[in-house]
């Protein structure tokens, strides 16, 4: 449907020849999720994109998640990322998938960067299918058969409007998940979200979780690295991917809109 170069051999892709998304009908809609599917990951470049546009567009992906407390000139499907030389951390520090913490998690994120600094401000990708794969075999059935709590950490506050996170429901999935349309399993827990794994002792919980995030971490064969340019969109599917943005360029200004689309409650089939 449209052409486009791998980032890594299994993980991650970047489109050829700049097509412009707003000009994306169903059928390119449709082949999107289906690569972001497969590569979790998708860059697109130089991009001719508003925020009323980038609006509209996350409405063609699915149901975006709407952010109550934007100022009047910024659409309610956008959440704005912006550091500058004041900020002393940042939207999106360690490794995490978006919002896990929702009954039906987010489905696609969506981020446009408009100002970017001169180098760093990197965004590094995990493949949790991968994640899972390069496990030994007997704690993939282990994992298989547990589920995790997901709390609405405080960092989403400010996001959902409420004042307390006793305002927030936590939310149970399964360890390892099911892609909906690939049919991949992909582990799903992370360190942004997860409070428990919900069958042990809080000891063994803690240790087993350590280890995974240890995992994704430090198995740089599984991850991808995005270097952003002005008018870049990147797409990440959060079933099988976590991200990481890094905070490596103060105090220099980096500026985009994210819209995070709702996606269905995870299952294992």
């Amino acid at each position: 449907m449209f052409k486009h170069k791998n980032i890594t051999p299994k993980f991650g892709v970047e489109l050829l020849d700049d097509p412009q998304l707003t000009e994306f009908t169903d059928p390119k809609i449709k082949h999107l999720n289906e690569l972001a599917a497969e590569y979790g990951v998708i860059v697109a470049r130089n991009q001719v994109m508003t925020m009323e546009q980038q609006a509209a567009f996350a409405h063609k992906l699915g149901t975006p998640l709407t952010t109550p407390i934007n100022k009047n000139d910024v659409p309610d499907e956008l959440i704005v990322i912006k550091a500058n030389e004041h900020s002393k951390r940042v939207a999106g520090e360690g490794w995490h998938s978006d919002v896990s913490s929702n009954a039906q998690p987010p489905g696609l994120s969506m981020l446009r960067m408009e100002i970017v600094p001169e180098s760093g401000g990197d965004t590094l990708f995990a493949n949790m299918v991968e994640a899972l794969a390069t496990l030994s075999p007997k704690m993939q059935v282990f994992l298989k058969e547990l589920t995790a709590r997901h709390d609405p950490r405080g960092h989403y506050l400010y996001l959902s409007g409420a004042k307390t996170l006793d305002e927030l429901p936590s939310a149970i999935h399964p360890v390892v998940r099911t892609h909906p349309i690939s049919g991949k399993e992909a582990l799903y827990v992370n360190d942004g979200f997860v409070g428990k794994i919900v069958e042990l002792s809080d000891s063994e919980s803690n240790a087993l979780l350590k280890m995974l995030y240890d995992h994704i971490a430090y198995s740089v064969n599984i991850q991808c690295r995005v270097r952003w340019e002005p008018d870049t969109v990147v797409f990440w599917d959060n079933r099988i991917v976590q991200h990481h943005a890094a905070f490596d360029y103060s105090p220099s200004v980096r500026k985009g809109y994210r819209a995070t689309i709702q996606g269905e409650t995870p299952t294992r089939l």
